[in-house]
């Protein structure tokens, strides 16, 4: 079986999207699939024809899209292959984009043969903008999209949120809750990790300078292997999502794989078995109070994270691999029986 992953970013860039499609390719190696990665930096509608004839060459079984990614911006390009090839296409964000994003769904919506969402919240909302699509859409789940080390000594006493640095990601709140820190006195430290976005690296360092006295620790360009050491060092998170927490959050499933004790908001779309494995605060001032009382109370952590930790193990990188598999095995199927009918 010989797929092919189709994708506007993918390692060094820095996209959520990128790395899911490094991660998905090893999976798919390791399961015996010829996983090859179509990723190419030129995506306008100029560019199709010679795209196409590159994919062609390949002689793939199947083409398998991602979308979106910082890579496609706002090209139509994918569109436009998605009207001519048959796709499966995984649709990583679709409800919290633009309307004219939303809109540009249609084109796949209309032709692809099959579409693959991360979390239940996603699949409903585009199901909602196309209901013929029900009876062809699987839902898998992302993973951790960085190697999880063995169980490390905790530190206590820092509160780390993991993001990529860009707006819309609730670091303001992370800002603010070091300001009630320092404002109480508290020997509590906040900590940032994570990759900077190039198009904001302004927004980064406005960030940093409007933080200089605060007791907050900005940790960037990290290597896979030393930020995995930050995680698994990390008692307890604080992950601020502004729409809340849900599946497709990367940064909060690698902080439940790593064991840590997740302080987060929810929203309409964080599922209910989720819930007992992460804490639910409102706002920056409710993250403090209860990191306080949490460091003070390490068992009541511990249990917290040992919940997140447990149900986290859906995420495995072996079974979203396995999970892709049927996917492909049944669209391969289904090519067959056109064929011979």
């Amino acid at each position: 079986m010989k797929v092919m992953l189709i994708t506007g970013s993918y390692p060094p860039d820095v996209c959520g999207t990128a790395d899911y499609t490094a991660r998905l390719e090893e999976s798919l190696q390791s399961l015996g699939v010829e996983a090859e990665v179509f990723y190419r930096k030129q995506w306008g509608v100029a560019h199709v024809r010679s795209l196409l004839r590159e994919i062609d060459r390949s002689q793939p079984d199947l083409l398998h899209m991602q979308y979106p990614t910082t890579g496609y911006g706002w090209k139509l390009g994918p569109q436009a292959i998605g009207t001519l090839k048959p796709l499966i296409v995984t649709l990583h964000e679709a409800s919290q984009s633009h309307i004219l994003r939303q809109f540009s769904l249609y084109p796949f919506l209309l032709r692809s043969r099959h579409f693959i969402f991360t979390n239940p919240y996603e699949r409903a909302h585009v199901e909602r903008l196309a209901p013929w699509i029900a009876g062809r859409s699987t839902e898998i789940p992302i993973g951790c999209n960085l190697p999880i080390m063995a169980k490390q000594i905790k530190q206590n006493g820092i509160i780390t949120c993991f993001s990529i640095i860009r707006p819309d990601k609730g670091l303001e709140d992370i800002i603010e809750a070091a300001r009630l820190v320092k404002a109480q006195g508290s020997s509590v430290r906040m900590r940032v990790t994570g990759a900077v976005m190039p198009r904001y690296a302004d927004y980064f360092h406005n960030l940093k300078a409007a933080s200089e006295s605060l007791p907050i620790d900005w940790i960037t360009g990290l290597d896979d292997d030393t930020l995995s050491r930050v995680l698994a060092e990390t008692s307890l998170a604080y992950l601020p999502f502004p729409d809340g927490a849900s599946e497709r959050r990367s940064s909060l499933v690698a902080m439940l794989m790593n064991q840590a004790c997740v302080l987060t908001t929810v929203g309409d779309h964080t599922p209910e078995e989720m819930r007992p494995g992460i804490i639910a605060v409102a706002s920056p001032k409710e993250a403090v109070a209860r990191a306080e009382a949490l460091f003070r109370e390490p068992e009541q952590m511990e249990q917290v994270a040992a919940r997140g930790a447990a149900y986290a193990q859906r995420f495995s990188w072996n079974a979203i691999g396995r999970q892709h598999l049927n996917v492909y095995a049944e669209m391969l199927g289904e090519r067959k029986a056109e064929v011979t009918q």
